[in-house]
C-alpha cells in the first residue's frame, strides 16, 4: 500500500470484523480513489464457496445483477474479496499447481471485483471508465485494476479468454451464475463466446439497417480472427462474421448465419451495466 495516503473508512463489513477502506492520494475524487482492504488475519486459499453464495444471490439466469440482493448479500463478498486480496499467482503461487487454475483465478477475481465496485456506485444503470475498469484495488498481494486483469488476459494465446471474461458492463461476457475451476474454465469459454453472440444486449445486429455492431472487447481481434481462420482452412478475404460462426453454436450460430452480408461495425464503447431495474 502506497505511503502518504489518506484514509477514509467506506464501512465495516459484517462477518469478522472487516474493514473495507477507501484508498486515495489527496485530492482525488471519492468515486475514484483506490478501494483496499484493510489489514486483516486471512490464509490465502483458493476458496470460493462466498463467491458461488453471492453469485447465486445476486445473478439472473441470464448474467444480469440484482442491485438490492448485492446490498443485502455485501459481507459475503467482502469475505471473498479478503480471500482474494492475499491469495493469487503472485502472493501465493504455491497454491497453483493444476493447469487452468490461474485462469479460474483471475476470472473469479474479475466477476467479484466488477460487482464491488458497481456496489461502490450503488449499481448504476451507466458507469465510467474512472468507475469501473480504472480504478485499483488489492488483489493478488498488489494493486490492480479491471483493465490490469484486461490485459493479463490479452496475453494468454487464445483471444476468446479476454473476450468471454465476465463483468457487469454490457460490453462484456456476462456475469457468471457460479464459479469458475481449473477443470471446467476452458469449456465455459467455449460456451461463454455463443452467449455472448446470442445476447442482443451485448452483441446487437440491427436487421433494418443491416450492420451488426462488435463489441469493442472483440473488435479488437478481428484480424487475429480472420487470419486464424485463413490459415486453418486455407481461405483468403474472409469477413469477421464468417470467421466467427466456427466459434459459435445453436441459437448463436444461427444468429450469425441470417446476418451473413451485413457491414460489420465496432460498437460503441459505452460502460452501460448489466443491472437489472427494481
Amino acid at each position: 500500500m502506497q505511503r502518504n495516503i489518506e484514509r477514509i473508512v467506506l464501512g465495516w463489513a459484517m462477518a469478522g470484523g472487516l474493514l473495507i477502506a477507501l484508498v486515495g492520494a489527496a485530492g482525488c475524487a471519492p468515486s475514484v480513489c483506490p478501494v483496499a482492504l484493510a489489514p486483516v488475519d486471512v490464509t490465502p486459499a483458493l476458496d470460493y464457496e462466498d463467491l458461488a453464495f453471492v453469485l447465486q444471490k445476486v445473478v439472473t439466469d441470464d448474467g444480469m445483477l440484482l442491485p438490492e440482493a448485492l446490498t443485502k448479500h455485501a459481507d459475503r463478498l467482502d469475505l471473498q474479496l479478503e480471500r482474494l486480496a492475499v491469495t493469487g499467482p503472485t502472493a501465493s503461487p504455491q497454491l497453483f499447481t493444476a493447469a487452468d487454475e490461474e485462469l479460474a483465478y483471475w476470472y473469479n477475481a474479475r466477476a467479484a471485483w466488477a460487482m464491488k465496485l458497481a456496489a461502490l456506485c450503488e449499481c448504476p444503470q451507466k458507469m465510467d471508465r474512472g468507475e469501473l475498469t480504472d480504478r485499483s484495488f488489492t488483489l493478488d498481494g498488489r494493486q490492480l485494476s479491471l483493465a490490469a486483469i484486461d490485459e493479463i488476459l490479452t496475453g494468454y494465446d487464445d483471444w476468446r479468454v479476454l473476450v468471454a471474461s465476465p463483468g457487469v458492463a454490457l460490453i462484456r461476457a456476462r456475469l457468471p451464475e457460479t464459479p469458475f475451476a481449473a477443470g471446467d474454465v476452458r469449456t465455459r469459454i467455449a460456451e461463454r463466446i455463443s452467449q455472448f453472440v446470442d445476447d442482443p444486449r451485448r452483441f446487437e445486429v440491427d436487421i433494418a439497417r443491416q450492420r451488426i455492431y462488435i463489441p469493442p472487447v472483440l473488435w479488437r481481434f478481428r484480424e487475429r480472427i480472420i487470419a486464424g481462420h485463413d490459415q486453418r482452412y486455407g481461405t483468403r478475404g474472409t469477413n469477421l462474421i464468417t470467421a466467427l460462426l466456427e466459434h459459435t453454436q445453436g441459437s448463436a450460430h444461427r444468429r450469425l448465419q441470417d446476418a451473413i452480408g451485413y457491414r460489420v461495425v465496432s460498437g460503441h464503447p459505452s460502460l452501460l451495466t448489466a443491472v437489472l431495474e427494481q
